[in-house]
């Protein structure tokens, strides 16, 4: 049932979306010889054969950031150390893969009914999450239809950014800023 409340959500949000313009002219960052969030090929299967992102590696980076988005366009919980859930917010997305993103990303893993729920991003958790993209706009944007909220990334020359405040931002693997 979550599965298909989740597809007919995204149908929705992607087709009210699709007229939004997101400020295109905001400047790019670069991280020259970077290893980034690969964004060639077809959008809806871009992140399957992506890296691993958890609190041992690629902790610290803004490919973090961009799973952070999911888990919060998603509305995934965190549990707290009283065993209390918590929602992932926006202020939640840092960069930094700590206890609240492996525990999120628990909650969507299970909410996903993956074989794997163990805290660790890797080729299924991503593949999963590729399958609600929509894109790229002729802006170059693809979104994320989340089952809570939207969010945006910049598809530009076969590599994903992530907007931190005004700026768009490489999805580095060793890179956070």
């Amino acid at each position: 049932m979550h599965h298909m409340t989740r597809l007919l959500l995204a149908a929705v949000a992607v087709t009210a979306s699709a007229g939004l313009a997101l400020g295109a002219a905001a400047p790019l960052a670069t991280a020259s010889g970077a290893h980034v969030v690969d964004g060639s090929g077809a959008a809806y299967n871009d992140w399957g054969d992506e890296g691993t992102l958890s609190v041992k590696k690629h902790s610290k980076s803004n490919a973090t950031r961009l799973w952070q988005s999911v888990l919060y366009a998603d509305g995934a919980k965190w549990e707290d150390a009283g065993g209390n859930l918590h929602t992932f917010t926006a202020s939640d997305i840092d960069g930094v893969f700590g206890p609240r993103t492996r525990s999120a990303t628990e909650y969507w893993q299970a909410a996903e009914d993956l074989e794997d729920v163990d805290g660790i991003v890797g080729k299924e958790t991503f593949g999963q999450a590729d399958s609600f993209l929509d894109g790229p706009y002729n802006d170059g944007t693809v979104t994320y239809a989340g089952l809570v909220n939207k969010v945006n990334f910049l598809r530009l020359d076969g590599r994903y950014y992530v907007k931190i405040g005004s700026k768009w931002k490489l999805a580095a693997y060793d890179w956070r800023g």
